[in-house]
């Protein structure tokens, strides 16, 4: 039995109709799971020379807090590109501590925040240690799947530092960058003696 071509046309048309309405309602639903979150502009710069008003905030701070003392204006250290550089000392020969970068500040994923850094290829870094040997563990994204507000992607890399500057990279090709609340951090163990450890120029671009 054939259908009138008018009735098939008809049958055809609200068919795509309806796919192009359950496309929408999907669409609308992700963009809803990401409200709040504002496209950033690339280069965004985390931090450099002193300049930290990207938007994340080192406000995280984990582990044996009362051991980590920070100074975003440490002028001393002859960072590769301007004058000041980030110093975070640890003060204890015991225990471990780190610091998130976090979107805006405290936000552990229980709220809006972050931004969407699609399009940036890289999350790159210099950094350096008072003693060689230093093993940190640096990246991003860690807001896991348990909150409402995760991160869309992560990294983590421990890394060896050594007395002189060096610059890390991070390549972000092929990763879901819709909403990073948590835009950068550090970790290390103090493993027998207090620890001091050097930042400059973070930036995604």
């Amino acid at each position: 039995m054939f259908l009138p071509a008018q009735r098939l046309i008809g049958i055809v048309t609200t068919l795509v109709v309806m796919a192009a309405t359950l496309f929408a309602t999907d669409r609308g639903g992700a963009a809803a799971a990401h409200s709040g979150v504002s496209k950033a502009a690339l280069p965004l710069v985390i931090y450099k020379n002193g300049n930290d008003d990207s938007g994340y905030i080192p406000s995280g701070w984990m582990g044996d807090t009362g051991n980590i003392h920070y100074n975003g204006h440490c002028s001393t250290a002859h960072p590769p590109h301007g004058s000041d550089c980030i110093r975070i000392k640890y003060a204890s020969d015991s225990g471990w501590g780190g610091i998130v970068w976090q979107n805006p500040a405290n936000n552990w994923g229980d709220a809006p925040g972050g931004f969407d850094l699609t399009g940036a290829k890289t999350l790159s870094f210099w950094a350096k240690s008072k003693h060689a040997g230093q093993i940190v563990t640096f990246g991003y994204g860690v807001i896991g799947t348990a909150k409402k507000y995760r991160d869309t992607s992560k990294v983590m890399r421990k890394i060896t530092l050594t007395k002189k500057w060096k610059k890390y990279s991070f390549k972000l090709k092929g990763r879901d960058m819709t909403r990073i609340v948590t835009g950068f951090f550090f970790s290390a163990g103090a493993a027998g003696k207090p620890f001091t450890i050097y930042l400059d120029n973070i930036e995604y671009k």
